[in-house]
Formats: C-alpha cells, structure tokens, sequence
C-alpha cells in the first residue's frame, strides 16, 4: 500500500509540474528572422514553465489537430527548466537532429496543442493569422491574455505599439521601410532618390486613405491619426501589412 501511495504522489507532482508548462508563443512566418544551428529559418513553437522547478516533458505531445493529439510525441530527457523556455522548430521534418515538429503551422491561424503521455490536453494556444515576422502567444509570459508580438524565442515576450510586415515578401524597389518606435510612424528610406507613389489604404475595403509622393532621401508616413486596425501601405511597386494597436 505504501508504494501504491508513493507512486501515486510522484504521477500528481509530475502532473502538476507540467500543468505549468504552457504554449507561450508561435511563429509561422519566419522568413529569415529567427535562425537554427544550420542557419535555416523554420517556424517554431515556444513552451514557458511558469513553475519554480524544472518539469520533465519526456513523453509529452504537441499537436495542431484536436483529433489526433498523440502526433508530435516529445523525445525522452526533455525538460524545460524552472521559469525557463523550450523551443521546437515546427518544419514537418522530425528526423533532423534538433527538436523538430512532424507537422506546419498553419499561416491562417489554428490551435496548437500539448498533451500528456495519455493524451489529454494539458494546454493549448489559439493564434491569429500571421505575418512576416511577427509572432502571436501569451502577453505577458505564462498568462492568459494573448497578443501579437516581437518574434523573442527563449526569452520574455514582448509587443509593440505598430508592426509591419511585407505581403509580397520582396521587394522590388531600393526603397525600405523602418518603424519608429516611439510614436506611430513609418520611416521610409530611398538611397537611390527614386520618383515613388507613397498610398494607405483600408486593409477590408482598399479605400485610399492617404497617398503622396517621394522623391526626396527619406520621408515619415503617419498612423497616429488612424485608428486601431490593420492597413496595407504602398511603397512604390511594394506592398506592407501594417498592424497598429
């Protein structure tokens, strides 16, 4: 009776150790941002331990279909430490030599999930669309509220006021764009002083909302008079998604 007991109490801290470990961030739009060992950019997934011990996942599950939780079963001596970070790379290839994932994510958003060794949920993430370089999980770490976010795998989440991302992804003119970070504004750099058309437009309907010229080295596009939504700026031939919150 007594080994039954103990047995039974190692399984319920074991639990419990992993009901702390949550899906804390996704990224299905890595093109060239955030690099493995090799130098290769996959999406990726990012688990946070909110407890204060380390917690072993060996045996664990992450999946993206509600239907067939048992798909991506975590090798044996994985463990995450104690207010620590855990990140597999989620490019279909599980045969690589690092963590990687036997399945996508998907651009146009779903729920991603890790269960326990008998297949029961122990925590799941729902995430928006994605865009280039711009990443969606738990804000701040470990809780429940969600945001998109500063791609920041194996450190602290963090968010921004406004986030752009190019839709053709390439550009086809010298001109390029910054964010500047302190006031809701888009900085639009044009080394080779090109004759370009500078348009915003309403991202549901293509209203134009503003549009001017450039010719000069460098020019600010404005987004402080705009409300909270998603836009698409015309530089010249490209094309971004801006987000502003």
């Amino acid at each position: 009776m007594k080994t039954l007991i103990s047995i039974t109490l190692v399984l319920l801290t074991y639990v419990v150790g992993a009901q702390n470990v949550v899906i804390n961030e996704v990224l299905t739009q890595n093109k060239g941002l955030v690099k493995n060992g090799t130098g290769k950019s996959f999406d990726y997934i990012e688990l946070y331990n909110k407890d204060s011990k380390a917690v072993n996942l060996s045996g664990y599950y992450l999946s993206d279909d509600k239907d067939t939780l048992k798909m991506y079963k975590i090798p044996a001596g994985t463990s995450i430490a104690a207010k620590g970070y855990f990140v597999f790379w989620a490019n279909g290839n599980v045969s690589s030599k690092e963590l990687n994932t036997n399945f996508k994510l998907k651009q146009s958003g779903e729920t991603v999930y890790l269960s326990y060794p008998n297949g029961t949920i122990c925590h799941k993430l729902k995430y928006k669309r994605q865009f280039k370089n711009i990443s969606y999980g738990l804000l701040p770490d470990g809780s429940e509220k969600k945001d998109y976010l500063i791609p920041t795998p194996k450190a602290a989440n963090k968010t921004g006021r406004m986030f752009a991302s190019d839709r053709k992804g390439k550009a086809e003119t010298s001109l390029t764009i910054k964010l500047n970070k302190n006031n809701y504004s888009v900085l639009i750099e044009n080394p080779n002083l090109e004759k370009a058309n500078i348009r915003i437009l309403d991202n549901k309907t293509d209203k134009v909302l503003y549009k001017t010229k450039i010719e000069t080295a460098n020019a600010n596009v404005h987004f402080a008079a705009y409300p909270a939504v998603k836009y698409v700026l015309e530089v010249g031939k490209d094309t971004y998604r801006i987000l502003k919150k």
